[in-house]
């Protein structure tokens, strides 16, 4: 993070008339002393400003202020003074009036300045700070008189009022301050996967976004396999796929927000849906009889272009916006080879297919974006590295790394090259979902500390971290909204906050929460996929391993080979019920204080929940393991193993319908319940029968 020069900032005198008449006070710079400044103030904000100074003993009275002045916003802005009133009125409970004119009074003012100067008179911070804050930074200046919001731009100006909602949450005074403050990157955002298993609402997704917009971001990207309704190709999507009414009034919706909705398109790979239809299936490669979600449109076929770029125009005029992001990696380089295509020859002819696409996207004034891993990952990953120095400068590649397998970190090399080739790129992370009982939040955030910093360090311009749905999606999109905002709160900050800050503002905005327990009980729970499990060989050699835990949860634990081959299943079921169990606890007991979106609290009860019935299934199959046990109370343990995931069993159904659509996936996830539910029925009524 750039730390601000105290002789910039220290030019207070000409702000307001009682803080020139205040004891100087340093504006704080440094993350730590930030986040305890605000904590001081009892002021929580989900992304950290950079600088803040405080005004002891001054509190702007919301209940008393005459309105909500603007100035200088222009006819593009001049729903600012709605919103920033529907915002306060949110937070606070105080409706402020927009006023017509400047008053003499106590106001509200939301000011666009067009100087340096202007900024320096307005604010009484450093006119140098002008140019540091960009299109997206603010000041916030608030004494007992007045509140103050500048911005040079509208993208600032939400900010500003978004700042300014926070610090009014459950509260009518506000602390006196000044802020200063501005985004690390320029793009920050959460990607959706809506194609495999969950298909959210439209107001689902006007939900989600509005949520990103509380940590500053500016992208929700939706990614995009089949379900979509294509006006060309209306035998593609499912009944439960988006429609393009619904997805333009989801775009304008979270637009207001400040937050633009892209897809991420399958361009090449992960085609599975749409080429394993008999009308398509002359466009693949191959029928990937061995990996069919690699399945692959061929793109030597002109017909086969044709289609994916029509399909891009329909988003481009559905999706108003500057980017657009296609994944053209895991495709069928099998097939490809069996084809007589080289290795080389896949690359130049992904090459060219991504400059047909470029050339689909910039006929809508769009910006291309190509998901990649390690450049020189060429084949199966259809890396572009060989093709670096002929690639558009105005392409933006997204880069994905610390996966493992296939895709080992080679941030230390492409990052640099990507720099020196002045191509722009993002550093992308993932919220660790994709094949999870629930997000894993710490390394989600671990994984979003790594990628901004090392991105920013050799000049990345934003960060996606991503929400997949690989194993059906079984997560709801509520227990997302964690480690996006710590994403988002990341991003804007360069990865230079107090985490315990962000815990309590998160607790304190989004749930109304005076603490950050739920939030740590929600970590809690997901480290559960930390442990470690020892497995048995058929030949008895045992060996150490890390596990996801979302098949044990699933299968049948007395056949099923991801349960039997668990060494010890007692012990497991225990470790697991020790973490699990406290945090359900604590879950469980904040959420009856929580004043806001407390079913999202309820999505990470289940979660939890989950957990701790996955403990009491590996203790019981322990149990039924032990000859010595009692078979009477082993089978009561079964029955009760059962009980609880045909409660789960309900209460997912009740989640999944209040926030997602009905559909094949969601049948599919409801019947795996029933791989534990009847064996473990059925065991417990044949150790009864024995007796």
């Amino acid at each position: 993070m750039q730390h601000l020069r105290l002789s910039i900032v220290l030019c207070f005198c000409s702000a307001f008339s009682l803080t020139a008449s205040l004891p100087s006070q340093e504006i704080e710079t440094d993350p730590p002393a930030v986040a305890r400044c605000l904590a001081s103030l009892d002021a929580w904000i989900i992304a950290q400003p950079k600088a803040v100074r405080p005004l002891p003993g001054v509190s702007f009275p919301l209940n008393r202020c005459d309105g909500i002045v603007m100035e200088g916003t222009g006819r593009d802005g001049s729903d600012l003074g709605e919103q920033a009133s529907a915002f306060i009125a949110s937070a606070s409970g105080v409706r402020l009036p927009v006023l017509k004119s400047d008053t003499p009074g106590r106001t509200l003012k939301l000011e666009m300045l067009a100087t340096a100067r202007q900024f320096a008179e307005a604010t009484g911070l450093g006119a140098e700070l002008f140019e540091q804050i960009g299109d997206q930074g603010y000041a916030l200046v608030i004494d007992a008189e007045h509140a103050l919001l500048a911005a040079r731009a509208i993208p600032g100006m939400r900010h500003a009022i978004t700042t300014l909602g926070q610090i009014a949450a459950d509260r009518a005074a506000l602390p006196g301050m000044t802020i200063c403050d501005w985004p690390s990157l320029k793009y920050r955002g959460a990607q959706q996967d809506i194609s495999r298993g969950q298909v959210p609402t439209p107001a689902t997704l006007k939900r989600l976004a509005s949520v990103l917009a509380q940590a500053k971001m500016n992208e929700l990207e939706l990614y995009l396999e089949h379900e979509y309704k294509y006006k060309a190709f209306p035998d593609i999507s499912p009944p439960e796929g988006l429609a393009p009414a619904e997805a333009r009034e989801l775009a304008l919706d979270a637009a207001r927000n400040g937050v633009e909705v892209h897809p991420l398109l399958q361009t090449l790979g992960h085609s599975y849906h749409i080429l394993n239809q008999p009308q398509y299936r002359h466009l693949r490669v191959g029928p990937c009889e061995k990996a069919p979600w690699i399945m692959t449109f061929d793109v030597r076929k002109p017909e086969a272009v044709r289609m994916v770029t029509t399909m891009i125009d329909e988003l481009c005029e559905t999706f108003p916006g500057e980017l657009f992001n296609v994944d053209i990696t895991e495709i069928d380089i099998d097939g490809l080879q069996t084809n007589g295509v080289s290795i080389s020859q896949a690359t130049d002819l992904v090459f060219g297919y991504v400059l047909q696409l470029n050339a689909a996207v910039k006929r809508h004034g769009r910006r291309l974006m190509i998901a990649q891993g390690p450049l020189d990952s060429q084949g199966h990953l259809a890396g572009m590295g060989p093709k670096l120095e002929a690639l558009p400068k105005d392409l933006i590649i997204g880069s994905y790394y610390c996966a493992g397998g296939p895709y080992q970190p080679a941030w230390e090399k492409d990052y640099p090259r990507l720099r020196e080739k002045g191509l722009d790129f993002f550093a992308q992370a993932w919220i660790y979902s994709h094949v999870w009982l629930t997000p894993w939040v710490k390394p989600a955030a671990e994984f979003s500390d790594l990628e901004v910093s090392r991105g920013l360090r050799h000049g990345a311009i934003g960060s996606i971290t991503t929400d997949w749905g690989d194993a059906g999606h079984f997560h709801f999109v509520g227990e997302e909204w964690l480690p996006f905002l710590y994403h988002g709160a990341c991003a804007w900050t360069g990865a230079q906050f107090d985490r315990d800050y962000f815990r309590k503002a998160v607790a304190r905005v989004i749930y109304g929460l005076q603490n950050g327990t739920a939030l740590r009980a929600f970590e809690a729970a997901s480290d559960v996929n930390a442990k470690r499990i020892t497995i048995r060989d058929k030949e008895g050699k045992e060996s150490e391993i890390a596990t996801s835990f979302i098949w044990e949860f699933v299968h049948d634990p007395f056949t099923h080979p991801d349960l039997t081959r668990i060494a010890n299943p007692g012990a497991v079921g225990h470790a697991i019920l020790d973490t699990a169990a406290p945090a359900l606890a604590a879950l469980s007991a904040e959420a009856l204080h929580a004043k806001r979106n407390r079913d999202s609290l309820e999505q990470w009860i289940f979660g939890a929940r989950c957990y701790v019935a996955l403990g009491r299934k590996l203790a019981a199959l322990g149990r039924y393991n032990d000859p010595a046990a009692p078979r009477p109370q082993v089978a009561d343990e079964l029955d009760a193993v059962a009980n609880e995931f045909e409660s789960l069993q309900t209460e997912f159904k009740r989640l999944w319908l209040a926030e997602d659509r009905d559909n094949d996936g969601f049948q599919e996830l409801v019947r795996r319940f029933g791989y534990t539910i009847g064996p473990c029925r059925e065991k417990a009524k044949a150790l009864r029968v024995a007796r």
